[in-house]
């Protein structure tokens, strides 16, 4: 008996060293964090050793202060070795990363960056078209996860009050499945999107010119979302939020003109949501390394010297090449005040880029909710 007491006290003695350091990591971890943002890889082992203040994947929370310090470290732990055997206990779902946004504001609120759920179905209504049978087959393969990510989202949105900002690619493709997804889901939910370029897609890369294409559909599949996805203003706690569809890597003129009435009226602080991400040289460079595809940077602003770079179908460099209106647009955005943050998606990847020394980009992965206090 007495050895069985004592091979218990070492037990729970090893196991308060080994979780000294996670105190000073995770008590309080709920309070907003603005210390600056790093990569997030979303695997086991960073998370176990993190200290940026995240959901818990084993079961959604934030776990702060002393008795949440004990049970992140047990959850991450568990978590852990869930993912050395390749069984995780909740596999598929959205996780939570958490950062703040100065905006000089007086009023405190949260809001969920999202992006790219890919909501890929087709039912009865649509079996007749063989060819967009088979894009459905195939696409399904592709994202799995898409109704478990907007269930995720729009309980962790209930549960903070919060807006859900979605940066385009709802839906994978126009089927009228999709838009019945895509219209329960912005019309239960507080929503303010942008379009993606699969807003717009019906058999994926084939299927004519882009903005032909996007004509053709607009009135088909803007129905089935709260706000013009287009171009939207919403103004929520003093922040002006513009969502702009730039999901062909451009801006087109009329949206550079109310973009700039809208900036002129005012001088509320602004969020800016966009599908495709700004050019900046970090996310330039995380993009061409990191990237697992070979692809050039999908970005919009690319300059045409950096270009050189993509060793790659001369096709999607012409479709990256600026206009006027996106050179202008850019311009205005690198050097306003009044832009606090910009969310993008896009990429299918977690990226923080800075973009100008005042000025974030938060680029946001498929199964990656980004919660945002803003203050």
């Amino acid at each position: 008996m007495k050895k069985t007491r004592k091979a218990v006290r070492r037990m729970v003695l090893m196991t308060l060293i080994f979780s000294i350091p996670f105190s000073f990591n995770t008590a309080g971890a709920s309070a907003p964090d603005s210390s600056g943002v790093t990569l997030n890889n979303n695997d086991s082992l960073s998370r176990l050793f993190g200290d940026k203040p995240e959901y818990c994947l084993l079961c959604g929370e934030i776990h702060t202060g002393t008795g949440g310090m004990f049970t992140r470290f047990f959850h991450e732990t568990a978590y852990f070795f869930c993912g050395l055997i390749g069984k995780f206990p909740d596999d598929g779902r959205m996780y939570f990363t958490f950062d703040t946004i100065d905006a000089g504001i007086d009023e405190p609120f949260y809001f969920i960056h999202a992006g790219d759920t890919h909501v890929s179905y087709i039912d009865e209504r649509d079996y007749g078209d063989e060819r967009l049978i088979e894009t459905a087959n195939a696409r399904i393969t592709y994202c799995p996860k898409d109704m478990r990510m907007l269930d995720d989202l729009s309980l962790k949105a209930r549960e903070l009050d919060a807006l859900i900002v979605h940066t385009g690619d709802l839906i994978d493709f126009v089927s009228r499945k999709n838009l019945d997804i895509a219209k329960d889901f912005t019309s239960e939910n507080d929503v303010f999107a942008c379009a993606g370029n699969h807003e717009y897609h019906v058999y994926i890369w084939d299927d004519g010119d882009d903005y032909a294409r996007r004509d053709s559909l607009r009135d088909k599949v803007k129905p089935s979302f709260t706000n013009d996805i287009d171009y939207s203003v919403r103004v929520e706690h003093g922040v002006k939020f513009i969502a702009v569809d730039n999901s062909n890597h451009k801006i087109e003129k009329w949206q550079l003109d109310l973009f700039k009435e809208e900036l002129a009226k005012d001088d509320m602080p602004v969020v800016l949501a966009l599908h495709v991400p700004l050019y900046a040289p970090d996310i330039f460079k995380f993009q061409m390394e990191k990237l697992d595809y070979p692809h050039p940077a999908w970005l919009m602003g690319v300059p045409e010297d950096v270009m050189k770079e993509y060793n790659y179908e001369e096709q999607w460099i012409e479709e990256q090449k600026a206009n006027e209106a996106t050179e202008e647009f850019y311009d205005i955005i690198i050097n306003s005040a009044q832009i606090k943050a910009i969310v993008t998606g896009h990429d299918h990847a977690h990226f923080v880029s800075q973009v100008t020394p005042a000025l974030k980009q938060y680029m946001v992965d498929t199964t990656e909710g980004q919660i945002f206090y803003v203050k």
